[in-house]
């Protein structure tokens, strides 16, 4: 093998691809590499020529390349002020998770791309979800609202040629006058609840009284056993001292009357 012959056919072949470099840079064209999870969109002189998969490709004499992401995208939308259905203001945020799916629409579709359409159209996402509910629902709800978020959203992403993958309320803040109304509204409540539970244990206790005075009061035995059942001994207790009067008990019990006589079973007297 003759090594010169070799290593002239690489000299001139460096020499060769550096003018072609070079004639390329004067013809104003250059080398774009599309990688995957990437779409590259043709012009030719202003005019859409072909969507280009991964690959390497030359622009040149007038032709352009231009590259667009189609891995999936995070758009936070950042605090804003939104009055709810009561009319009260609260400051909501929202992060949204997208991908493109029709690059040539998200392009073409408007000025400088679909990143500022989406990200108003999430800002009026939120606005009109929290004009629907009050702050009441708007704080009691706030991790179950993201499914309604997301259908008020998905048109608008669609329109740009763009997927909405996800969305979720990051954030609800409340003005320090909101909150103080929100703190009272709780509490009154906790405390309307707390006298609804007292009233409801005196009626139980009274309800039990009525219901022991009506029994003793027939039964007089039963308010003497329950008083000697309150003087038991307990633990470290001294046993207390009773003192009886002559009585039929500690409750007067009443006289039952003499006792009838008893009634022979069989007649034995003769006549």
């Amino acid at each position: 093998m003759d090594w010169s012959a070799v290593l002239t056919l690489l000299a001139l072949a460096f020499i060769a691809m550096l003018v072609g470099i070079g004639v390329i840079g004067r013809l104003g064209g250059n080398v774009v590499t599309i990688e995957e999870g990437q779409r590259g969109l043709a012009y030719k002189r202003g005019v859409f020529e072909s969507e280009l998969k991964p690959g390497a490709y030359l622009a040149l004499l007038g032709r352009k390349i231009r590259v667009i992401d189609l891995k999936e995208q995070i758009l936070l939308a950042p605090m804003q002020e939104v009055l709810t259905a009561d009319r009260l203001t609260a400051k909501l945020s929202a992060l949204a998770t997208y991908k493109i799916i029709l690059p040539r629409k998200a392009v073409e579709t408007s000025a400088n791309g679909p990143t500022t359409p989406l990200y108003y159209s999430v800002q009026l996402a939120i606005r009109d979800l929290a004009a629907e509910l009050s702050l009441e629902e708007l704080i009691d709800q706030r991790t179950r609202l993201d499914g309604r978020l997301f259908e008020k959203a998905t048109a608008a992403f669609a329109e740009q040629g763009c997927a909405l993958i996800r969305i979720a309320l990051r954030d609800v803040v409340l003005s320090a006058d909101v909150r103080r109304l929100a703190s009272d509204v709780v509490r009154a409540k906790m405390e309307a609840a707390a006298a609804l539970e007292r009233a409801r244990g005196e009626q139980a206790s009274l309800r039990s009284l009525s219901n022991a005075a009506r029994l003793l009061k027939g039964n007089p035995e039963l308010m003497n056993l329950r008083v000697l059942q309150s003087l038991s001994v307990g633990p470290g207790k001294a046993a207390p001292t009773i003192i009886l009067s002559g009585g039929a008990g500690i409750v007067p019990v009443p006289d039952q009357g003499p006792a009838a006589p008893p009634t022979p079973d069989n007649d034995q007297t003769g006549s």
